[in-house]
C-alpha cells in the first residue's frame, strides 16, 4: 500500500547524505525523510483525508513523525492551529525542516518529547480534534524492525493503545473528536479500550487493498462523551487493475 514517490538523493539545500527529498502531490509537497529510518506510507494520506476540521478547531497530531499530516492538511487549505508532537529527535528535526521547506505558516507547530510528559501543560487548552497514525504492533510481537526509528514507529514500545487513548481523552475538550487509522484485526480492541476512556465510535470506514481482498486497515472517528450511534462509511479501496483507485489518486493531487 505505497504510492510511488520520487526521491532525490543528491545535494539539495539542507538535504543530508542520510536523507532523501520526496516530491509528492504534483510537486506541491516536498519532504525530507531518512533513507534508512522510519518513512511514512500511504496510511498518512488516508487518515489526513478522513479528518474534517471546522473553522477555529485546534488539532493535535500524536506521533507526527516528519510532520506529514499537519503539513498535508495545511497544503489542502486548512488554516487551523495544528500541533504535532514527536518523541524521536531525528523525526522532530525533519518535521521542522519540512515545515520550512513547504513554507507553511506558524499555525503549524511541532513539539519534541513524550506526549505523556506534556499532558498537564497541553490540557490547559484542550483540543477539538486529535489525530494519530500510531504503532500498529504490540510490543514483543511480530517481526522486529531494523533500527530504533522504525521499531519505535511500528511497535508500541513507548505508548501502547491504552496509554494513547487515555492521553487522548484527557487532552480533548467535551465532544472533541479522535481520528485514527489502525489494523482491522485490532478493531474490537480499539473500540473496547476507547469506551473505557469515554470515547465513543461515531464513524468507521474499512480500508481494502483491493476489492478481492479482505480489509487490512480501518479509519475511525471517536467522540468524547458521545452517544450511541455509528455511521459506517463506504469502503475505501486502494488499488484497482494494478493502479491506485480514482479516490486515492485525488489524495496525491491534494483534491481528496
Amino acid at each position: 500500500m505505497h504510492n510511488k514517490i520520487d526521491s532525490l538523493e543528491h545535494t539539495h539545500g539542507n538535504l543530508c547524505s542520510s536523507e532523501t527529498l520526496d516530491i509528492l502531490c504534483e510537486e506541491k509537497l516536498k519532504f525530507f525523510q531518512k533513507k534508512d529510518g522510519y518513512r511514512f506510507s500511504i496510511d498518512a494520506f488516508l487518515i489526513a483525508n478522513f479528518v474534517a476540521l471546522k473553522r477555529g478547531e485546534r488539532l493535535l497530531d500524536i506521533g507526527t513523525g516528519c510532520g506529514i499530516i499537519p503539513i498535508y492538511l495545511a497544503k489542502r487549505g486548512y488554516t487551523n492551529h495544528m500541533l504535532g508532537i514527536e518523541i524521536q529527535d531525528d523525526l522532530f528535526h525533519l518535521a521542522m525542516k519540512n515545515k520550512a521547506l513547504n513554507n507553511v505558516s506558524d499555525h503549524i507547530q511541532f513539539l519534541k518529547g513524550d506526549i505523556r510528559n506534556h499532558v498537564s501543560k497541553l490540557k490547559k487548552e484542550p483540543f477539538n480534534v486529535i489525530v494519530s497514525n500510531p504503532p500498529y504492533t504490540k510490543k514483543n510481537s511480530g517481526r522486529i524492525s531494523p533500527g530504533d526509528s522504525r521499531y519505535i514507529a511500528r511497535y508500541e514500545s513507548f505508548l501502547d493503545l491504552s496509554e494513547l487513548l487515555s492521553t487522548t481523552a484527557s487532552l480533548l475538550n467535551k465532544k472533541g473528536r479522535f481520528c485514527v487509522i489502525y489494523p482491522s484485526k485490532r478493531l474490537g480492541e480499539l473500540i473496547y479500550t476507547a469506551g473505557l476512556n469515554k470515547l465513543e465510535l461515531k464513524r468507521l470506514r474499512l480500508v481494502y487493498p483491493k476489492k478481492s481482498e479482505e480489509a487490512n486497515l480501518f479509519l475511525a472517528e471517536f467522540l468524547k462523551e458521545g452517544g450511541i450511534g455509528v455511521k459506517i462509511e463506504e469502503p475505501l479501496y486502494i488499488y484497482e487493475n494494478g493502479c491506485n483507485t480514482e479516490e486515492v489518486k485525488k489524495y496525491y493531487t491534494l483534491k481528496g
